[in-house]
């Protein structure tokens, strides 16, 4: 078994000077930087578009010196949010990242359902009919809605080898609580997306609803449930995603040596 820490995504105006340097010149590598640091890293940018292959060819180049250096790739909005879609956009998003897969370095697809999203038939269905499509690469399957901790949603990821990502967020109304649950038993999948009640479902913006820096009592706890769950799994991946100013970072690094003490 092993823990693998990564962060979701690298592009971040207010990392300057937090995790980058400050004045970096213009040759500096920042996502060779992170390859040197972590395990892996989650693709935020195809949540939004469909990358061009050279620009994923790009983000291989960047990391050749790192060959254990994996990358989650984020399923675009249009299957997840909106999920209205075409399947030439099934085709086009595939292509898209045929190079990352090629290389070896493509750890699986991250597939992030909103609050919104929640279990029952009609939804269970298109839960398949994205299987069928995406099913050649290994697919995660990121809940927000607590309906979806159920024995028959967990079965469905168990047959078919979908990770369950187990996501610590504020716990607000019907929201999903930290959860410790294994569909796989290659790997396991935690994200930290920080407690920022008043933001969470707020219009204030991305940056504000993950502004948020753990304290050491809830990453002590956090770790318990991690490693709890990492003796039945061979990989657990560990994701922050509370980015804003770096925090991510800072708290993962401090998750490592909680998990290092915890484990013995």
């Amino acid at each position: 078994m092993e823990f693998l820490f990564g962060t979701a995504g690298w592009s971040y105006k207010d990392w300057f000077g937090t995790v980058y340097p400050k004045n970096p010149d213009r040759s500096f590598n920042y996502l060779g930087f992170i390859a040197e640091k972590f395990d892996f890293v989650e693709v935020n940018t195809t949540f939004y578009r469909t990358p061009s292959v050279e620009l994923t060819q790009g983000w291989i180049d960047k990391t050749l010196k790192y060959p254990d250096f994996k990358f989650w790739v984020k399923l675009n909005s249009v299957f997840s949010h909106t999920r209205n879609y075409s399947k030439q956009e099934v085709t086009n998003f595939i292509d898209s990242i045929r190079p990352i897969y090629d290389s070896g370095k493509l750890e699986g697809l991250l597939l992030q359902f909103p609050y919104s999203f929640k279990f029952g038939v009609q939804t269970m269905k298109y839960l398949e009919e994205l299987y069928g499509y995406f099913g050649i690469f290994t697919l995660s399957v990121e809940f927000r809605h607590k309906s979806w901790n159920n024995p028959e949603l967990l079965n469905f990821l168990s047959q078919y080898g979908i990770i369950w990502v187990n996501i610590d967020q504020p716990v607000i109304s019907h929201s999903l609580p930290l959860t410790s649950k294994i569909t796989s038993e290659e790997m396991t999948y935690f994200r930290l997306h920080g407690r920022n009640y008043k933001n969470w479902f707020s219009q204030s913006g991305r940056d504000a609803r993950y502004d948020y820096n753990y304290s050491s009592t809830e990453l002590i706890k956090i770790g318990e449930s991690i490693s709890e769950t990492s003796k039945k799994v061979k990989k657990v991946f560990i994701s922050g995603n509370n980015h804003y100013k770096g925090n991510a970072v800072k708290n993962l690094k401090e998750l490592d040596k909680i998990l290092s003490e915890i484990s013995g």
